[in-house]
């Protein structure tokens, strides 16, 4: 898998699936989940880290 492909899988696939697990367990009419927008955030932030170290692995930064 070329590397730009499994960077930007690696980026974006982690926060979509919490979110879509956290929309499916969610109660009707519960108002906004905070904790789980910080969860959200935490785990783009981290996956954004490492995705971007593999799509620029092997480049003078």
């Amino acid at each position: 898998m070329d590397k730009k492909i499994l960077g930007n899988f690696i980026i974006y696939f982690p926060p979509i699936a919490f979110m879509a697990f956290s929309l499916i367990l969610k109660k009707e009419n519960t108002g906004i989940d905070w904790t789980a927008i910080v969860i959200t955030a935490i785990i783009a932030m981290i996956s954004g880290a490492i995705g971007k170290r593999i799509k620029n692995k092997g480049e003078v930064e």
